[in-house]
């Protein structure tokens, strides 16, 4: 039986890229964080005659999955028995997540140098209120079949801009990262920044847990939601805290989850 070349074509249209390309410069928070590629071989220089090249990058540059032990000491890691099984995958690399819009957030204009601080927050209030509109929409929905919350508010998408760094992401305040918590979710993300300080959202999802951060998305006003399918597919990085990753959605019918 041959592949269905008309179903290989729909699957193709449907999918969604939500992943930042990796290129130099792209993490520039700290010299040694920073994506850099370097060229080891050209094809004359090399004694093969093949071109070579080095990536060297943080595991949190661009889009990647952040794992409990980023944050906390005795978090798991990625893939740290045989390099083959993982505490998270393949167990959630397929699968379902409320697409949750939040565009009329801003960040802040260009800060002076050496400063940071955050521009708007999605409050707990706008967070219920978007189940309270998503119940009375879809009544009888069944909440537990979806795993995840993916937050859009577009800013990712400037990524690339010359003074993208030097202007303060929205972010999710710790109050409505708890609201999301509490629905017993195993994961979030976001196209925006999420608090970092002790006790704010990377700590209230991920200490002492197995959740875990979809951080870095973009692209993802190509989505209608307000449910969908992830495909996560992180890199296999024995030990480590954090995952490169690509991460691919697509529109699902909430009527296929009541």
């Amino acid at each position: 039986m041959g592949l269905d070349a008309d179903l290989v074509g729909r699957l193709n249209r449907a999918l969604v890229d939500l992943t930042l390309p990796i290129r130099p410069g792209m993490f520039p928070i700290a010299e040694a964080s920073n994506v850099k590629l370097t060229v080891l071989h050209d094809h004359d220089s090399s004694p093969m005659g093949m071109f070579e090249t080095q990536l060297r990058m943080s595991c949190h540059a661009g889009t990647h999955i952040d794992y409990a032990s980023h944050i906390d000491p005795d978090g798991p890691r990625a893939f740290a028995e045989d390099g083959f099984r993982d505490s998270l995958f393949p167990e959630a690399t397929l699968t379902t997540a409320y697409l949750m819009a939040f565009d009329d957030k801003r960040g802040t204009d260009r800060l002076p140098d050496e400063t940071f601080r955050f521009g708007d927050q999605v409050t707990r209030d706008e967070i219920e209120g978007w189940f309270q509109r998503f119940d009375a929409a879809h009544p009888g929905f069944d909440h537990a079949s979806v795993k995840g919350a993916i937050l859009r508010t577009g800013w990712n998408d400037g990524y690339f801009e010359p003074d993208f760094f030097k202007r303060g992401s929205p972010t999710l305040s710790d109050d409505a990262t708890r609201a999301l918590m509490e629905r017993g979710l195993d994961y979030i993300g976001s196209d925006f920044l999420f608090s970092a300080h002790p006790g704010g959202t990377h700590d209230i999802v991920m200490r002492g847990t197995h959740r875990f951060q979809v951080e870095g998305l973009c692209n993802l006003a190509s989505l209608d939601g307000p449910l969908i399918g992830l495909l996560i597919a992180p890199l296999k990085i024995v030990g480590a805290e954090g995952l490169p990753a690509r991460v691919y959605a697509f529109d699902l019918e909430t009527s296929a989850r009541a």
